[in-house]
């Protein structure tokens, strides 16, 4: 059963990530800032569920999979922000690459704690 769990959440997570990425890269009109928005929601949405997985109530290890492994697995593109990377340093634009990983991993883990935290304030 837990194999249909991570099926349906990741694609679930792998639709909603492709839209919302499309929709942001096309309103900034940049590729990588839709990779990174996705990464941000990711986060924050992670840290809130987790939190409130783990702090609040006791949810079944499927709810767990469904949401945390299978739809924020498929949501998160972190594969997308390596390829996207390489691609600006093998143009050369190395401070758009360090820009890149450097923000994402760095709000990313602002986003985790702050979704943490507002999960930490609704209990």
């Amino acid at each position: 059963m837990t194999i249909l769990y991570l099926v349906i959440g990741g694609a679930a997570g792998t639709v909603c990530r492709h839209y919302m990425s499309l929709w942001v890269a096309n309103a900034a009109d940049s590729r990588p800032f839709g990779t990174f928005a996705v990464n941000i929601v990711g986060s924050f949405v992670i840290g809130v569920f987790l939190t409130l997985a783990a702090e609040r109530d006791s949810w079944p290890a499927a709810v767990v999979m469904l949401v945390a492994v299978g739809f924020l697995g498929g949501f998160t593109t972190f594969s997308a922000l390596a390829w996207q990377t390489l691609q600006q340093l093998e143009s050369g634009d190395i401070g758009a690459a360090a820009m890149n990983i450097g923000a994402s991993v760095a709000v990313g883990l602002l986003a985790v704690w702050a979704g943490a935290t507002v999960a930490r304030a609704a209990s």
